[in-house]
C-alpha cells in the first residue's frame, strides 16, 4: 500500500493533505524521515510516525469507515479548541476520536455531521468540484417572503469580500407555518461550503439566524433517518454519494 494511502486509511487526512505532509519531512518509517510518496507501506514489518506519533490502520474488531452523527447545539465541531471544554468527541466513543468530520457546523449550529476514518472519502464530500448538496432547516427571527428572499440568495449576495450563493431556498413546510407566502422557518440547499455561509447570507439581507439545522448531506437525510440527537449510527459511502 502506498504511502498517502495509508495515511489517508489511518484518518491522517485526504491524499492531498498528507502529500504536503510527507513531502514536509513530517513522517519516518522505521525511524527514518520519508519522503518518497511512492514508497510502499509494509503493514506488519514498518513502524510509520507522523510528527513523532504512531500510525497505523485499525484492522481490529467491526469499526465502521463512515458514521452519520447528530450534532446538538453547544459542542464543537473540533478535536480540541483551548478556548471550549465541549467539542462533538465527547459524544462519542474513544475509537472514533481520530475520526475526521466532512464539513464543520458551528457551535450554535446543529445536525448531521458526517465523520470518517477514509481521508479520501472525506475528500470526495468536501471538495466544492464535485456540489455535494447540504440541506438545512434555517429559522429566522421573523417571517420574510421568502419568494423574494429565494431569488436574491440564489443570485448571490456579497458579504465579508464573497460573493455567497444558496442553489435553492424554498419554504420548509413545517406544520406550525399557517401562511405559505410568509413564513420564519426556511430550507436551503448549498453546493458550496464557505465558512459560516448561511448566517451571513442572511446577515447581509438584515436578518438574524436563530436556529441552523443541517437534515441532509448528499443522499443521507436525517428526516428520513431518525437519528437522536447526540448520537450516531453507521453509514455507507453509497447513501451519502449514491455510488
Amino acid at each position: 500500500m502506498r504511502i498517502n494511502q495509508f495515511l489517508a486509511r489511518s484518518g491522517v487526512g485526504a491524499r492531498r493533505k498528507v502529500e504536503e505532509i510527507i513531502l514536509a519531512g513530517r513522517v519516518k518509517v522505521n525511524g527514518k524521515t520519508l519522503t518518497d510518496l511512492s514508497y510502499r507501506v509494509d503493514l506488519e514489518k514498518d513502524q510509520v510516525l507522523v510528527d513523532g506519533k504512531t500510525v497505523r490502520i485499525d484492522e481490529e474488531g467491526d469499526l465502521p469507515k463512515i458514521i452519520a452523527f447528530n450534532k446538538p447545539v453547544g459542542f464543537l465541531s473540533s478535536h480540541e479548541d483551548k478556548f471550549h471544554e465541549k467539542t462533538i468527541f465527547d459524544l462519542l466513543p474513544k475509537e472514533f476520536h481520530k475520526y475526521n468530520y466532512a464539513g464543520r457546523l458551528d457551535l450554535d449550529s446543529r445536525g448531521l455531521l458526517i465523520l470518517s476514518s477514509d481521508g479520501d472519502f472525506i475528500q470526495r464530500v468536501t471538495h466544492p468540484s464535485n456540489k455535494i448538496e447540504k440541506e438545512y432547516i434555517v429559522t429566522l427571527q421573523k417571517k420574510v417572503d421568502w419568494k423574494r428572499i429565494a431569488e436574491e440568495l440564489r443570485l448571490g449576495v456579497r458579504e465579508g469580500g464573497e460573493t455567497l450563493r444558496a442553489f435553492q431556498v424554498t419554504a420548509a413546510g413545517l406544520e406550525m407555518d399557517k401562511d405559505p407566502d410568509n413564513t420564519n422557518h426556511l430550507r436551503v440547499i448549498l453546493k458550496e461550503g464557505k465558512k459560516r455561509q448561511i448566517r451571513r447570507m442572511f446577515h447581509a439581507k438584515d436578518l438574524s439566524v436563530i436556529d441552523l439545522f443541517r437534515v441532509r448531506v448528499g443522499g443521507l437525510s436525517l428526516e428520513k433517518k431518525k437519528l437522536e440527537e447526540g448520537k450516531f449510527i453507521s453509514v455507507t459511502e453509497k447513501e451519502i454519494l449514491g455510488k
